[in-house]
């Protein structure tokens, strides 16, 4: 499955065709980073549900997840911990 909270936000966020169509779509809440002046951590972070204080503070790394999968998220979500620890 999705590795990666943001990825978890853009499945929810489109229709699916067994579904009741009234049933209203999710969105991810708050705004994308200013690309102007990216951040030096998670841009994601401030969007996040899974966000802690590292995702505020670092850029996570790259990991592999599979031959194919890569996802950079300082959060498990497999899981539910954090991925690394100092």
């Amino acid at each position: 499955g999705p590795q990666h909270p943001y990825t978890i936000g853009l499945l929810g966020s489109l229709p699916r065709l067994d579904s009741d169509r009234a049933e209203k779509l999710e969105n991810i809440k708050g705004q994308p980073p200013n690309l102007l002046a990216p951040p030096t951590a998670c841009p994601f972070a401030p969007r996040c549900q899974f966000a802690y204080e590292r995702c505020y503070n670092e850029n996570p790394l790259l990991e592999n997840i599979t031959e194919t999968h890569e996802v950079a998220c300082w959060w498990n979500i497999e899981k539910g911990t954090a991925r690394y620890d100092h």
